[in-house]
């Protein structure tokens, strides 16, 4: 039986004073959702959906043809979708933690903001009621997306939520410095009407392919007491290094790796929750004819072949905040505060068929603390092998942030990735998409690295025509790189100023804010211009 807040049912030692406070908390939090004067612990007598369209019709300011459109193209989501993500039913004694995880799985879905659950007294018992709002999921256009002097272009058609039933589809087609790719991807968030998820993924791309697989029952919850899955993975590509904002060296990299896994929830209170998982593992790459593009001499990766058995620890705190104005500024975000951490460790012996004795290694931990309106972040992040007695192909991550939340206010973040004798086919740049905003992508080559950036933004818009806001933001970045392998390094840091355009798409499931960014580096050629929707932080 799930622990409750209300003294009932209850495993040993969950009587415990800090229980207590954190149970005590979310009761508050319900009652600001609404739960009004319910105690927790009465017993779930309805649960009623309440589902809004994108649009409003009934409201004059959404009430013309333009929306009224988009709500007949659009299929809302399904009332029993909705009800299958829940983690409360008919007959459960109520539980304030149980509603607001149910938000949080709700709004995960990506499609649905702003959601609400609050409860009400009825004859009997309580009336929960759970208020979502769609967003729209349809795309088919044209991408087109600059970052100095790289661009991508495509189109595309996708769904992310299949006839309102929470599935996704993809059919990309798209062009890029690299490669022209072809996508197919299709995932299903509850498999045959359960728990499940499934994902599958095809891409063919000029100078190769990639193959997906993944079946898993997840820990889709904090009190999920057990999950397990298997995933498949293929993948044959011309791989490249890359310098000075150009492909440098090139090769042929053909990877296969496989996971099936089983995890068990410990005992626990329900707030501070322990997970042990246990699987098998392959993982096995090979490579070819990779050489210099002018011709000369470059080493050949190492072949790696590991097969193995993997156990891993999760540690997770029932401990998150929602709020507006992070990320987004008109739609609900999540923000973790932990802490939360895990480590997983797997051995490859050639008794078990791997090529010789190797263990990998992943571990990570994020840690966030929200002071007023200052949301303040830690996250650290380690990955690896240890074989011949040393570390290989070592990755550690570290980055530290604080933004002000609101519709004004400023943001910073340091961040470093230190490599430790990483595979020759893997390297770490530095450049407008990975924090030096002045400077071309992959503009400075390194086996490290590390990237500053301060920055000020500001919504100077309401929500236009009801489908976007608009905000301005000006920026500082300085970064360096070191251990350069096949380019040169920053040779010291280097540093950018700018300013940009921020558009927040407030219906849509597809793009949270697009960027369009212009930096000045402190030296080198001119401007450097970018337009992206992926998030520097």
């Amino acid at each position: 039986m799930p622990t409750t807040c209300d003294g009932g049912a209850r495993r040993p030692g969950n009587g415990s004073p800090s229980l207590r406070v954190v149970c005590a908390l979310f009761a508050l939090a319900a009652v600001g959702a609404g739960t009004g004067v319910v105690a927790p612990g009465t017993p779930i007598v309805a649960v009623r959906i309440e589902r809004h369209d994108i649009y409003d019709l009934d409201d004059p300011a959404t009430s013309s043809w333009p929306y009224r459109w988009v709500d007949a193209l659009h299929i809302q989501t399904r009332e029993e979708f909705i009800r299958s993500l829940l983690l409360f039913d008919v007959g459960d004694p109520l539980d304030p933690a149980r509603l607001l995880e149910s938000e949080l799985i709700l709004r995960g879905t990506g499609f649905l903001n702003p959601v609400h659950i609050s409860t009400r007294p009825v004859p009997g018992g309580a009336e929960v009621v759970v208020e979502t709002h769609d967003q729209w999921t349809t795309g088919v256009g044209i991408d087109f997306g600059i970052s100095g002097n790289n661009r991508h272009a495509g189109g595309s058609i996708s769904e992310d939520n299949l006839l309102g039933l929470g599935k996704s589809f993809l059919l990309d087609v798209r062009s890029d410095a690299e490669r022209t790719t072809t996508t197919f991807r299709y995932r299903d968030f509850t498999f045959l009407h359960s728990r499940w998820q499934l994902g599958l993924e095809h891409k063919k791309s000029s100078d190769g392919s990639t193959d997906t697989f993944q079946l898993e029952y997840p820990f889709f919850a904090i009190l999920t007491p057990r999950a397990g899955g298997v995933e498949w993975r293929r993948e044959g590509l011309q791989e490249y290094l890359w310098s000075g904002g150009e492909r440098n060296v090139a090769g042929q990299a053909n990877t296969r790796s496989f996971e099936v896994w089983g995890g068990l929830r410990l005992p626990g209170d329900g707030v501070l929750t322990n997970r042990l998982t246990a699987g098998v593992f392959g993982d096995s790459a090979f490579f070819r004819g990779w050489h210099r593009l002018d011709g000369s001499y470059y080493p050949q990766p190492h072949d790696r072949d590991l097969l193995g058995v993997e156990v891993g620890w999760e540690h997770q705190a029932f401990n998150w905040r929602v709020v507006q104005g992070f990320r987004a500024w008109l739609r609900q975000e999540d923000l973790p505060l932990g802490p939360n951490w895990q480590l997983t460790a797997g051995l490859s012996l050639p008794a078990f068929g791997g090529d010789r004795a190797r263990m990998r290694y992943h571990g990570s931990l994020t840690l966030g603390q929200l002071n007023g309106s200052t949301y303040s972040w830690l996250i650290a992040d380690l990955s690896g092998r240890v074989e011949d007695g040393s570390l290989a192909n070592g990755v550690t991550h570290l980055e530290v942030g604080g933004a002000l939340i609101g519709t004004a206010g400023w943001r910073a973040r340091v961040a470093a990735d230190l490599g430790n004798n990483l595979d020759l086919d893997r390297q770490l740049t530095l450049g407008a998409d990975t924090g030096l905003r002045g400077y071309d992508p992959n503009t400075f080559d390194g086996t490290s690295r590390v990237a500053t950036n301060l920055e000020w933004r500001r919504r100077v818009t309401g929500e236009l025509l009801h489908v976007a806001a608009l905000g301005l933001t000006a920026f500082a970045d300085c970064g360096k790189t070191w251990g350069a392998r096949v380019g040169p390094p920053t040779g010291g840091w280097r540093s950018d100023v700018g300013a940009g355009l921020l558009v927040e798409i407030t219906r849509a499931s597809v793009v949270r804010i697009l960027r369009l960014e212009l930096a000045y580096p402190d030296r080198g050629k001119g401007p450097v211009f970018q337009l992206t929707s992926d998030s520097l932080f």
